[in-house]
């Protein structure tokens, strides 16, 4: 199930709620937005369709954090929207994104987005501060 993020807030919880008990096996947050706030005053703003890329970033992470502190982990997220960047990615991540999924960013950078994603997102795992797993003797 992909969702919009043009979906308002209060709408999140009860549709993720939805997705839970009709057994969805997981949400991809989010898709192309019909809101144009980020992009006003700029050439071709006022085009129908969906807008995806930068101007879509700050609102699906949003939209991401509030998926993911709802549903705690019952369900995984695909982090999707205005990753342009390796940091834009880990972005996604903390905000519970379980996954990250690249389409626009990929257009206009090309495959070295992804290398730039998998390296901050290895940085950023290397410095979490969550505990790292011990590596315990074998009984002889």
């Amino acid at each position: 199930m992909k969702i919009a993020p043009d979906l308002q807030n209060a709408a999140i919880a009860p549709l993720a709620d939805t997705l839970v008990a009709h057994g969805v096996d997981g949400v991809i947050a989010t898709n192309t937005t019909v809101a144009r706030d980020t992009v006003k005053g700029l050439a071709h703003a006022d085009e129908a369709g969906g807008l995806s890329g930068r101007p879509l970033r700050a609102r699906a992470t949003e939209v991401i954090d509030r998926l993911a502190r709802h549903l705690k982990g019952r369900l995984p997220i695909i982090g999707v929207g205005g990753i342009m960047s390796g940091a834009d990615a880990v972005e996604k991540i903390q905000a519970g994104a379980t996954l990250v999924q690249i389409y626009t960013g990929f257009i206009y950078t090309g495959p070295d987005l992804v290398a730039d994603c998998v390296e901050a997102l290895r940085v950023a795992d290397a410095a979490s501060p969550r505990a790292k797993p011990r590596r315990t003797a074998r009984a002889a």
